[in-house]
């Protein structure tokens, strides 16, 4: 069989199973060569099968792909998947400064495609859809932070802010109500006014935001539906990938593998 260690003796990479858990070098019938590890734990991949999964899983590979790839059930595979996408997410930035943007969109896939019984409850555009309400703060220029919110409202994504952005940083957002008292808080808010037709006024905009927003919806849309209750784990992921754009793609593997070896 072949493994991805080597045996210290020959530097032979070929080997067989043997008793005792160990392994018997098919070139110098040397035995006793250490298994490899397994890094995270309820999984058996070993760290050169954690970076195949990864590289799959950054080419947009899919859980069938990853199966046929890695020789594994396709249920092994969407599990690796999801574990990936978790650690993704947990990676997210805690603090922005300088300028930064917060807008909401809605999420959820194509009305039209919807099932039947779903359709005839109704729904509308915009705020009070049923769609999922994804709630973002993006420093210009650095990584964008995402959440699922129930709505956009002032008890809801003020805490988010307060939280996430420093004070004296400047915000830029919509006409939304819900931003009404961030100058009180300490940024420095100003506003565009979409209803009137206004998206720029010199720096004062939303637009790389937006930007980030048709990026997640061409990347939800790619995925052919997701399960509502997977949403956020796809979010999750695209934000991470967003976050960690300038690393080359061997160097994004290396990163979730180190984030996947810590568990």
């Amino acid at each position: 069989m072949t493994n991805p260690v080597t045996c210290p003796h020959c530097g032979s990479d070929e080997f067989w199973a043997v008793r005792g858990h160990a392994l018997k070098c098919s070139a110098c019938r040397v035995e006793r060569v250490a298994i490899p590890a397994r890094p995270v734990e309820g999984f058996a991949l070993t760290r050169r099968g954690w970076l195949s999964a990864i590289d799959c899983l950054l080419r947009d590979g899919t859980g069938t792909a990853m199966a046929r790839e890695l020789e594994m059930t396709e249920r092994t595979a969407y599990k690796v998947i999801a574990a990936l996408q978790r650690a993704m997410c947990e990676d997210a930035p805690t603090r922005l400064a300088g300028t930064c943007e917060a807008d909401a969109t809605y999420v959820g896939g194509e009305w039209a495609n919807k099932r039947v019984h779903i359709r005839a409850k109704g729904t509308k555009r915009g705020r009070g859809t049923s769609k999922q309400c994804v709630f973002g703060i993006v420093q210009r220029g650095g990584p964008v932070i995402v959440w699922a919110v129930p709505g956009e409202r002032r008890e809801v994504v003020e805490p988010l802010i307060a939280a996430t952005v420093e004070r004296g940083a400047r915000m830029r957002t919509d006409e939304c109500g819900a931003y009404g008292r961030l100058a009180e808080l300490g940024y420095g808010h100003e506003t565009v006014n979409h209803h009137a037709g206004e998206y720029a006024r010199g720096d004062v905009h939303t637009q790389t935001l937006d930007g980030y927003w048709g990026l997640l919806k061409n990347f939800l849309s790619a995925k052919g539906g997701v399960q509502p209750r997977n949403l956020m784990r796809f979010v999750g992921e695209h934000s991470w990938r967003y976050n960690n754009s300038g690393l080359s793609r061997k160097e994004q593997a290396l990163k979730l593998y180190e984030l996947m070896a810590k568990k």
